[in-house]
């Protein structure tokens, strides 16, 4: 599995979350009047967080394979403990909580990706194993031709 998508639906599912949660007391009122007011309650919002940071987390640990650093998943965890803990100095800092977490978790994900880019020689990881795969292959046969 590659986790180029897995970082691509990262940066969609974290904008997509932040959008929620600022737009959510807004709209509220109108969620109810059509039967989706679970869309605002905190176990929804903390469920989408955590499958944000889930697949996150794969894909961040799969792009260390490659390039070794663990800055990606700092700024994950960074991100998340921001939006976890966007409650905790009360409503008048929530969007700006809510903004950096996902700034943190958007940043996470593109810098996984460039950070392969530049590890791999602007060549896609995808490319890079798909060349090991061969190589490993080709061995694989080779030695199984001489014995």
């Amino acid at each position: 599995m590659y986790h180029k998508p897995l970082d691509k639906a990262g940066i969609i599912v974290a904008v997509l979350c932040a959008i929620h949660c600022l737009l959510v007391p807004v709209v509220l009122p109108t969620l109810a009047l059509v039967g989706l007011s679970f869309l605002g309650f905190e176990l929804f919002e903390r469920i989408i967080l955590s499958i944000s940071l889930l697949i996150g987390s794969v894909a961040v640990f799969m792009g260390m394979r490659h390039h070794r650093s663990w800055t990606p998943f700092f700024f994950l965890a960074l991100g998340g403990v921001l939006y976890f803990g966007k409650n905790t100095f009360g409503s008048t800092w929530e969007p700006l909580l809510i903004l950096t977490g996902a700034a943190f978790i958007v940043v996470a994900h593109t810098l996984n990706l460039h950070l392969c880019r530049v590890k791999n020689r602007n060549k896609p990881c995808e490319e890079v194993e798909a060349a090991q795969h061969s190589a490993l292959e080709a061995a694989k046969q080779a030695n199984e031709s001489t014995v």
